[in-house]
């Protein structure tokens, strides 16, 4: 199956890496709207560079898109890329605002084409086994649910391009870019949350985003809960997910299932070192979960099913995030 490359930018490499990777797929060429960067990653890599995204898909044979671009110019490549007819694998976010996804979601569908999102945190073993512990009853009740999200950048960083750190193409700083995964892995672990009062933040950047934002949550369950999200925790340490029920806890260190102490059972305790969760280095990041997504997109299109991460799924982090930037301009509580 032949996968289209929309954007060439940091991650790009990580797709190609892992479309390369996966069995039955192909990547069949590249496009971005700056040609001269889609022309140097073409020749670097040999691969086939296109004029346009209808391109792409209908002379180059793309029966998948993934789209790489800035997190606020997706929709765009993301309606593109339906109207020519292909299925699209989108980043993370989906999009910056749920309006925008809304619209994705419902072009998609009238399209008849798939929409995945990239959430690969969901794909590894450490969050899946601890999804499943819950979602079996076995922590009896979630009391608190917290995330810790202590990721660095330099200023290096956000002067490295001319969309981060900005509004309109980041969506956001720390809670939106680096902390997205963490939000939508507590939510998906611990439910969906009731209201968020929130203070967000710049503090150690020259930037127009938070670089550190602090969130109490009520979740639907009724346990309740802290996010904490920023990139001035200097060298960067470690994400931890916190949850703890009436039989027990959960402690998740970037994706590995730290410690799990449940009434009556034997303690799960991990104690291999992370694999590298970027909260140091946004390049330190294994393909394995982009692997995953690619497989699955595959495979959904071979079953008639939707991919694990669909639109609606990837949007509920987006709302969460923004719930959170509304609730620390308002000074106020926001309901989801």
């Amino acid at each position: 199956m032949r996968f289209g490359l929309v954007g060439v930018g940091v991650i790009a490499d990580f797709h190609r890496r892992a479309i390369e990777q996966v069995e039955g797929a192909e990547l069949g060429g590249v496009y971005d709207k700056f040609p001269e960067a889609a022309h140097k990653f073409g020749q670097q890599h040999n691969i086939p560079v296109f004029n346009s995204i209808e391109d792409l898909v209908q002379s180059g044979g793309c029966e998948v898109v993934t789209v790489a671009t800035p997190s606020g110019w997706h929709m765009a490549p993301v309606l593109e890329a339906a109207h020519a007819g292909a299925h699209i694998l989108c980043e993370k976010p989906m999009e910056v605002t749920t309006e925008k996804i809304d619209r994705m979601i419902a072009e998609c569908r009238k399209a008849g084409v798939k929409l995945g999102g990239i959430l690969q945190f969901r794909t590894f073993d450490g969050p899946r086994q601890a999804r499943q512990i819950i979602q079996e009853g076995r922590l009896g009740k979630i009391l608190v649910a917290d995330a810790y999200i202590k990721y660095y950048r330099s200023q290096e960083y956000y002067d490295s391009a001319a969309w981060r750190g900005t509004w309109e193409f980041d969506g956001g700083g720390a809670t939106m870019n680096q902390g997205v995964h963490w939000v939508d892995l507590i939510q998906w672990l611990a439910g969906e949350p009731e209201w968020v009062y929130s203070l967000a933040s710049t503090l150690g950047h020259r930037i127009e985003v938070e670089d550190a934002s602090h969130s109490i949550i009520k979740w639907k369950g009724g346990g309740q809960g802290v996010i904490e999200a920023t990139t001035c925790a200097k060298p960067g340490i470690e994400t931890r997910i916190e949850i703890h029920g009436e039989k027990g806890s959960i402690l998740l260190e970037d994706t590995r299932l730290k410690k799990c102490v449940i009434d009556g059972e034997p303690e799960i305790a991990d104690s291999s070192h992370s694999q590298g969760g970027g909260y140091g280095d946004p390049k330190a990041i294994t393909t394995a979960g982009h692997e995953y997504h690619i497989r699955d997109m595959i495979q959904a299109i071979q079953e008639g099913r939707d991919p694990v991460v669909t639109g609606a799924e990837a949007r509920k982090s987006v709302h969460l995030i923004t719930s959170i930037y509304r609730s620390s301009r308002e000074e106020q509580r926001v309901y989801l």
